[in-house]
């Protein structure tokens, strides 16, 4: 599972090593991200909350007529079906033992859909015992970013507005994340993490060459540290978050 991360660098800097096309708005200025969480399904009609609800955009790389660009788009996947609706059901993460066969996601899969998503670190909760869950940070060792596999898919609203979103894959953990992500129905899950040969042939590759690819990170080239509280709040986006406790 890969529910919360963060881009305290900007992803731009990515441009040069993968030639693509800078699609991402070059004039606005990067502002840091410490705690992204997925966009909120929409509410009930007869609903009484008051509060917006939360649309998230985050940026990817694609293959678009032969060529890589980054943009931004929805995270989690709207499947094509849902008229640029957020789904009620989760699509933020895809596993990636079940994403070839699975509604919202297999039409990705076939048609190749796939991107990157750039992230400096991501969150996950341990279970601490006596009903406690402790969140930790985890970031590479010695890279800026992790990149992420994940599909991208195309909706379009009821209005004819075109819907581009996407999802995080997700696999077995490796040693170090079975022993933090320990808790939950999803436990003992990470999110697929490539180096930067790997991420090419998941952008350009073939299905069986995208397939051959997903696999563990190493445990090695990743560190983690507990962190407060704070993270647990979606709406709390604030360096402090990512500051180890003891």
């Amino acid at each position: 599972m890969c529910g919360r991360f963060n881009i305290t660098t900007d992803p731009r800097a990515l441009f040069d090593m993968f030639d693509l096309l800078q699609i991402l708005d070059q004039r606005a200025a990067f502002e840091p991200r410490y705690n992204i969480a997925p966009s909120e399904p929409p509410l009930p009609a007869a609903s009484t909350r008051k509060a917006p609800r939360r649309m998230t955009r985050i940026p990817l790389f694609r293959q678009q007529d032969g060529q890589l660009i980054g943009e931004d788009a929805l995270w989690p996947l709207v499947p094509p079906w849902a008229k640029g609706i957020v789904p009620k059901y989760s699509t933020a993460n895809a596993r990636a033992e079940t994403l070839h066969k699975l509604n919202s996601f297999r039409n990705a899969w076939h048609q190749g859909q796939r991107c990157l998503l750039p992230a400096t670190g991501f969150y996950e909760w341990q279970d601490a015992g006596e009903r406690t869950k402790l969140p930790w940070h985890i970031h590479p060792l010695d890279e800026t970013f992790f990149l992420f596999g994940g599909l991208w898919e195309r909706s379009w609203s009821a209005d004819g507005e075109e819907v581009l979103s996407c999802t995080i894959v997700t696999l077995e953990a490796n040693p170090l994340m079975r022993e933090i992500h320990n808790a939950g129905a999803s436990r003992h899950r990470m999110p697929l993490i490539l180096d930067t040969p790997s991420a090419r042939l998941w952008l350009e590759g073939s299905v069986d060459e995208a397939r051959d690819v997903m696999r563990q990170y190493p445990a090695d080239e990743m560190c983690a540290h507990p962190v407060g509280r704070a993270l647990n709040n979606p709406n709390h986006d604030a360096p402090d978050i990512i500051e180890p406790v003891a």
